[in-house]
């Protein structure tokens, strides 16, 4: 996954398209496979499909939370974020300011920088 937490990303499928916000938790995408383990174990593989995003801002969601034995916990209806899907986020370069893909280029020292797409700026 190229989007990573504290990149800015706008909305492009859904409710909420076109609204932008900074990426506050990247989730990524588990299943639990038969492994070919000795006694058959299941295995968490890797599932780009599942990949998730939490954004600051958007998605917003109310959920109705009970009282606890915890002091800390705040009961009634509350409103957080809910993850959306990586394939509905697209990266807001910080140099042209628009949605655009992301990829990869190896420097000369050997390191490697994601680069946008449209300006050919390295983002990292």
């Amino acid at each position: 996954m190229k989007v990573r937490k504290g990149d800015t990303v706008e909305v492009i499928a859904g409710d909420d398209k076109g609204e932008r916000g900074t990426v506050h938790r990247v989730i990524p995408g588990r299943k639990a496979i038969r492994g070919h383990t000795p006694k058959g174990v299941r295995v968490a593989a890797l599932d780009p499909e599942r990949d998730r995003l939490v954004v600051s801002g958007v998605n917003l969601v109310k959920k109705h939370q009970r009282r606890t034995g915890d002091v800390k916990t705040q009961a009634g209806i509350i409103e957080r974020e809910a993850p959306l899907r990586v394939s509905n986020v697209a990266f807001v370069c910080p140099h042209c300011q628009k949605a655009t893909r992301l990829g990869y280029q190896v420097l000369e020292n050997g390191d490697k920088v994601r680069v946008c797409k449209r300006c050919r700026q390295t983002v990292d």
